[in-house]
């Protein structure tokens, strides 16, 4: 199905083919379910799509300086990437 939103972030608006049906899109947009239930088959960034209109890629140039910024790379660098 064709989805279209606008970026949050950019407001750039884009469309993508995500394998969900209109019968779920519209249980998730009534919102009584988390968007994980009602998409579990899809990836985190295909749901994110659908929450905010935001792709892999803005969300990192979003996120990207304040996680380095407050440390939190070396945070997990340390204690995960050993």
């Amino acid at each position: 199905m064709l989805i279209t939103r606008t970026s949050i972030f950019t407001g750039v608006t884009r469309t993508l083919d995500i394998d969900v049906t209109q019968e779920a899109m519209d249980r998730h947009e009534k919102g009584n379910d988390l968007i994980q239930n009602v998409f579990p088959h899809l990836t985190d960034d295909e749901r994110e799509f659908i929450l905010t209109g935001m792709t892999p890629e803005e969300w990192d140039e979003c996120f990207s300086d304040a996680y380095e910024e407050d440390g939190y790379e070396d945070y997990f660098e340390d204690d995960y990437n050993d």
